[in-house]
């Protein structure tokens, strides 16, 4: 009966580490995914309106060419996105990792104490 009520507290113990880390991951995935798509576009709207004889200033955004856009743009960004998604685990599993280290020998304290 008491192995029952201990199983619950890893799992919201996981829950609270991972949490702010999920929750940042929702904002900064589409960030990055939708920043590094609209990136790459802009540049190469600047690269063809070179290309035409129409640089223009640096400041103003580039005219949109007459030809079609590369859907590999999508593709870029979608693969950021994957990218990044990979290193925020990497990153949120060592941090939690690191954190987990360091509260397990204050739980086995006082546990000991309680005891």
């Amino acid at each position: 009966m008491k192995q029952s009520q201990t199983s619950p507290k890893p799992t919201n113990d996981w829950r609270r580490l991972y949490d702010p880390w999920f929750k940042s991951w929702l904002i900064l995935m589409p960030i990055v995914g939708v920043g590094s798509y609209y990136l790459t576009r802009n540049a190469w709207r600047r690269i063809q309106a070179i290309l035409q004889g129409e640089a223009g200033s640096v400041w103003d955004a580039p005219p949109i060419p007459e030809t079609a856009e590369p859907a590999s743009f999508i593709s870029y960004g979608l693969g950021a996105a994957l990218i990044f998604s990979l290193f925020w685990l990497i990153i949120a599993r060592l941090y939690v990792a690191t954190q987990d280290s360091q509260q397990t020998p204050k739980s086995h304290e006082s546990h000991e104490s309680h005891e």
